[in-house]
């Protein structure tokens, strides 16, 4: 029988074995990256394009984009293409971000020679059509409205504009008006210029052969595709600004609260122990910030912080929601810990505990090829080698609480935050 009363045997983790990329060029100048790490015979195929919001030109046109891919061609129905991949036990998605658009299948590998035509069908003739967008708009529109009589959807889109600017991509949001302007025409000019012609490249992961890359191959290595040009779209960082935001929520029963600052990205040096630093302060359910302000003081059910990383930006921030009356005293605990984090040292049990969890954390996210080929992406995205991941298991176990304090009080002066609160006013 499981004795519950003894913890489980634990090891330290002295390396990391991670299944590296293949990577063929096709001679239209597309990438496919292969990672063959796969027991069963199924696949996941995501063809990345630099078709994201930073290359709209009206707002909403690269999300509706990418919502309307499946929506029918000449050939086929949006019914008839869910449909024909469904028989087959495949799955098909699309999401558009800031900085690219992916779409992604999921197939068995004796299928793929019946799937694959259906995602060329989707790229080279879909239709857009008419009617399914203006039921699109109005139901984006209704989620737009339910959205924003929540307080932690306001709360975020505020810090997100102060902290990286209204005009900036990471830091912009459609609006009601912004939505009713899209017109089906500006959808398939994106469609053309940043699908057909926008491939950055193609990731494939799962049960990988040479008949599997040939048949990707054969559908994409052709002059109907090209590869992505340089995005001409330079991006200007905001400045970094210290702003306290109060929005006015009378019938609110409580405040939501963002408090954070512009920080750096995975680019930088700092990033991977700064992941470290926010994992104890308010990264997971054993952190500071959950013990004092949700279990201590009982003042919320939840709350973290959190470090999001772009390209060519980054933010952090302490998020949580509070009863309107107590508000004030939240607040004050948020920043009583962090003065805590940057004045006195980590001891070294909570120090520890951390590091296993952030590096246990880490192993369980390369579990699997397509695990494994998320991780890669994090790497094409930020022009990275895979000395990236080696090296985080060193700066993480050999990270000291000297370290750690010097980088809070670097990177975590209070002054240098914003505060932003959604509720009534007290």
């Amino acid at each position: 029988m499981l004795n519950r009363k003894e913890a489980p045997f634990a090891t330290e983790i002295k390396e990391i074995n991670i299944k590296e990329a293949d990577a063929t060029l096709f001679q239209n100048g597309i990438n496919l990256y292969s990672i063959n790490a796969g027991n069963e015979e199924v696949l996941k195929i995501d063809f990345v394009f630099n078709a994201g919001s930073n290359m709209q030109q009206i707002k909403g046109q690269a999300n509706f984009a990418a919502k309307m891919l499946s929506e029918g061609t000449s050939k086929y129905s949006a019914a008839e293409i869910a449909e024909k991949l469904d028989f087959y036990g495949a799955y098909f998605q699309a999401k558009s971000g800031t900085d690219d658009a992916t779409i992604t299948l999921y197939c068995l590998n004796k299928h793929l020679k019946n799937c694959i035509p259906y995602i060329v069908e989707i790229l080279t003739d879909s239709l857009f059509p008419e009617k399914d967008l203006e039921i699109l708009k109005k139901n984006t529109i209704q989620n737009l409205v339910v959205n924003e009589e929540r307080n932690s959807f306001l709360a975020r889109r505020k810090f997100n504009q102060s902290v990286f600017g209204g005009n900036s991509v990471y830091g912009s949001f459609s609006s009601k008006e912004d939505i009713i302007r899209i017109e089906r025409t500006s959808l398939i000019n994106f469609y053309k210029n940043q699908y057909q012609k926008g491939i950055k490249y193609i990731i494939v992961s799962g049960f990988v052969t040479d008949d599997v890359i040939k048949t990707i191959a054969n559908n994409f290595d052709n002059a109907i595709f090209s590869h992505a040009i340089e995005n001409k779209n330079k991006y200007v960082s905001n400045e970094l600004v210290k702003e306290t935001i109060y929005l006015d929520r009378e019938n609110s029963v409580q405040s939501a609260i963002r408090i954070g600052k512009k920080l750096f990205n995975r680019n930088n040096p700092d990033f991977r122990e700064m992941q470290l630093l926010n994992l104890i302060l308010g990264g997971y359910f054993g952190s500071r910030l959950m013990k004092n302000i949700r279990e201590e003081k009982g003042l919320t059910y939840g709350i973290y912080s959190a470090i999001e990383s772009y390209p060519n930006d980054a933010c952090w921030y302490i998020d949580t929601e509070i009863n309107n009356d107590l508000c004030e005293m939240g607040v004050e605990e948020i920043y009583k810990e962090v003065k805590l984090i940057r004045t006195v040292k980590i001891g070294d049990d909570e120090l520890r505990t951390a590091k296993n969890y952030l590096l246990g954390s880490f192993l369980r996210s390369i579990d699997g090829p397509f695990s494994l080929a998320d991780r890669f992406k994090i790497l094409k995205d930020y022009n990275l080698e895979y000395s990236y991941f080696h090296e985080y298991i060193e700066i993480i176990k050999k990270s000291t609480a000297d370290n750690l304090i010097i980088l809070a009080n670097k990177h975590l002066n209070e002054e240098t935050f914003t505060k932003v609160i959604v509720g009534a006013k007290k």
